[in-house]
């Protein structure tokens, strides 16, 4: 119970309900694309409201654990951290793309997305969601942690300038910067919450800031709203109630067993769950299965206790779970 207590669980957590959301994003995007489930305005509400925030909270969570758990504030500090992090997300991220960019090309009669080149999935246009790892180690390579709050406001200005730029639709045409600017404002967000984040959680404003966004969401669907920052208003309304909610629940730092199994093993679902429910959907309707309810059913099941499988073998087949936890095995540089 020591170390649960020590733990950020609040951030477990939260990863949870982001990737659960990328997962049933992904799941839904395929079911609509392969025509086993109908384009509705139920669909096209519910795939732009999540891709509000789900990745967003991603960076948000880990721009607070690095502003906590690493000092990054001198050259040598950076250089040592760019290398773990170039080990921690560039094994998964290559290997994973890819294993994907095979499968594309081998069945590109039955894919749902084409891919171009080897390189240009890898270094120009890289495929989902692994490009959230691509974005997040470019994001790591700009910044330094801060020394106080003075530090991170300016921190916080400049990302914000950033994504203002972006919402006008200011872009340069270079994948990794214009998704810097998108994506830069949720990390140091992120760093941002270590400075006192208990003062900023309530759990009933972060209620009835949800029920707002959801509105708000549903208003853009219906083409009521046209303005141009209202996604990224969205936004922060969708990340500030799920962080403010979640961490009310979790404030004591204890841990529940069930939240801890799915925190353990989000990694390996965000990494896998379409290289299991693609191939598994192929073969349904292969074997000429069409059947709505089984396609559903069996299709999120295979999602998430796929990848779980799948890691418990890497794991037993030492260091074959190289791939996805490579510090396991390689450490860096001191510890910052």
């Amino acid at each position: 119970m020591d170390l649960e207590k020590k733990r950020d669980v609040w951030v477990d957590n939260i990863k949870v309900i982001a990737c659960t959301l990328v997962v049933l994003g992904h799941f839904y995007q395929s079911m609509v694309k392969t025509n086993i489930l109908a384009d509705t305005s139920f669909y096209r509400w519910f795939d732009s409201t999540i891709y509000y925030f789900h990745v967003p909270l991603f960076f948000i969570c880990s721009g607070f654990l690095y502003q906590k758990y690493s000092k990054v504030n001198s050259f040598l500090a950076w250089k040592n951290n760019i290398m773990k992090k170039l080990l921690a997300l560039g094994v998964p991220y290559f290997v994973f793309s890819l294993i994907t960019w095979s499968l594309k090309r081998v069945f590109s009669s039955s894919v749902n997305e084409q891919v171009g080149g080897l390189f240009e999935t890898l270094i120009n246009t890289p495929v989902s969601p692994y490009w959230y790892l691509y974005v997040l180690f470019v994001l790591f390579f700009i910044t330094i942690t801060t020394k106080d709050i003075k530090q991170q406001m300016v921190l916080l200005i400049i990302s914000f300038i950033m994504k203002l730029l972006k919402c006008f639709g200011v872009t340069v045409g270079i994948y990794f910067v214009d998704k810097t600017m998108d994506n830069w404002i949720w990390l140091v967000l992120g760093m941002t919450l270590v400075y006192d984040l208990s003062k900023l959680c309530s759990k009933a404003v972060g209620t009835i800031l949800f029920i707002v966004f959801l509105f708000g969401s549903t208003l853009v669907e219906m083409g009521l709203l046209h303005v141009r920052l209202v996604g990224f208003i969205l936004a922060l309304l969708a990340c500030y109630s799920v962080i403010s909610i979640v961490h009310s629940f979790f404030k004591d730092g204890v841990q529940n067993k069930y939240w801890q199994f799915c925190a353990k093993y989000t990694m390996p679902v965000f990494l896998m769950h379409t290289l299991f429910a693609a191939p598994f959907r192929s073969v349904l309707l292969k074997l000429g299965i069409d059947n709505l309810i089984i396609h559903v059913v069996l299709g999120l099941a295979i999602s998430f206790v796929g990848p779980v499988f799948a890691m418990l073998i890497l794991e037993k087949i030492k260091p074959l779970d190289f791939i996805v936890y490579p510090t396991r095995y390689i450490k860096v540089g001191k510890r910052s």
